[in-house]
């Protein structure tokens, strides 16, 4: 299973880290999906509303590290 992730401005995350959706949502916390397959991930909003489930290339496509 993947441990980290590549953000789209290039950082690296991993479980349990903090990213941002390129549009502005967030943040989401990095957690482990209970059925999905090897290396996806899901992202949990703060207030546990908003989970999504992405393959680990998404990540590079939709999150960043840092707020913008």
């Amino acid at each position: 299973m993947t441990s980290s992730y590549r953000t789209k401005d290039g950082h690296t995350v991993g479980l349990g880290g903090t990213v941002w959706g390129v549009n502005g949502q967030g943040p989401f916390t990095l957690t482990k999906p209970d059925s999905a397959p090897s290396g996806w991930v899901c992202m949990v909003s703060a207030d546990g509303e908003d989970v999504r489930l992405h393959a680990p290339e998404d990540v590079a496509i939709y999150y960043n590290r840092a707020r913008r």
